[in-house]
């Protein structure tokens, strides 16, 4: 056996006893559960996929908290995409996780508060990071990862009514890096942190669903789509998912107060005295009445 031979085998065995592979994995659903505050809540979160499970954003269970806004945090401790190749046989082609959470939100309606209706959605930021390592330690070896995302968020809820619209807002979710490629040959492992996040643009939101700048989002689902892959030839490459949130910041919508309703009901009854008061006179014109026209007659008081 040559010196080479005796190097690769010692690489692939060092590198196989570290790696946890799933075997028999088959599509399916992971119902995730429900996580709510005061303020808002996520209901029904469900991971899905063709490579679920295991899972891509558990077991670890996701955290809801509302330190400043609502928001529901995915720490995942033990899933990553990991490819080993020792023999040189396997076609150099990324192996793919892909899963998709889908998340539907709720603000909390106020019943019965005489100042505040409840809280409304006025956002939502979203926030994916995970590391990387690559080795291809020979003059042919090869090694690469690739990771990217991509979101859809259709409204639900406007002023605490369910809403019904056609489609949705989506848009693809960038990481940087996307991809690393290692060629051999190399000393040690090239590794890194990849990273993305998003503020999602809560205006173009609303103008797709048809709401006015006055309608409030009161509920909203989305359902963000995370791929990982790698790939590698006489080496080693691997992706970790470790971080995905979701921030949905929420403000409090007051009850409009009293005297605004006054006014707006005596602009009202203005502009209808106003226009009786026209009619009169057209009326007395046309008629050529030589009697001079009162000018209180067909007047209207206006109390409050």
């Amino acid at each position: 056996m040559t010196a080479l031979s005796m190097q690769r085998m010692r690489l692939g065995a060092a590198l196989l006893a570290t790696l946890v592979a799933a075997s028999g994995a088959v599509a399916g659903t992971l119902p995730l559960g429900d996580f709510e505050g005061t303020k808002a809540g996520f209901y029904d979160v469900v991971e899905s996929g063709p490579s679920i499970p295991p899972s891509l954003f558990t077991p670890k269970t996701p955290v809801y908290e509302e330190m400043p806004n609502p928001q529901l945090t995915f720490v995942p401790e033990n899933f990553s995409q990991f490819v080993v190749e020792t023999s040189g046989t396997t076609p150099f082609d990324l192996q793919y996780k892909t899963a998709q959470l889908t998340l539907p939100m709720l603000a909390k309606e106020l019943v019965g508060n005489p100042d505040y209706r409840g809280y409304a959605f006025t956002g939502a930021s979203l926030h994916l990071a995970g590391t990387y390592s690559v080795f291809a330690p020979f003059a042919n070896s090869q090694a690469k990862v690739s990771m990217d995302g991509q979101y859809t968020i259709q409204i639900t809820h406007v002023d605490w009514a369910p809403y019904t619209v056609v489609g949705s807002y989506d848009s693809p979710f960038d990481v940087t890096p996307s991809s690393v490629t290692s060629a051999g040959p190399q000393n040690q492992q090239v590794t890194g942190n990849w990273e993305g996040n998003l503020a999602i643009d809560w205006a173009a939101v609303k103008a797709s669903a048809g709401l006015s700048a006055g309608q409030h989002v009161t509920g909203a689902t989305i359902q963000f789509t995370t791929d990982i892959a790698a790939a590698s030839i006489y080496g080693m490459a691997r992706t970790t998912v470790t971080n995905f949130n979701v921030n949905a910041p929420v403000d409090l919508v007051a009850v409009p107060e009293p005297p605004t309703i006054i006014l707006a009901g005596l602009g009202a009854a203005a502009a209808v005295g106003h226009g009786y008061r026209r009619r009169k006179l057209r009326q007395r014109d046309s008629e050529g009445s030589d009697e001079e026209w009162n000018a209180e007659e067909g007047a209207i008081a206006l109390t409050a």
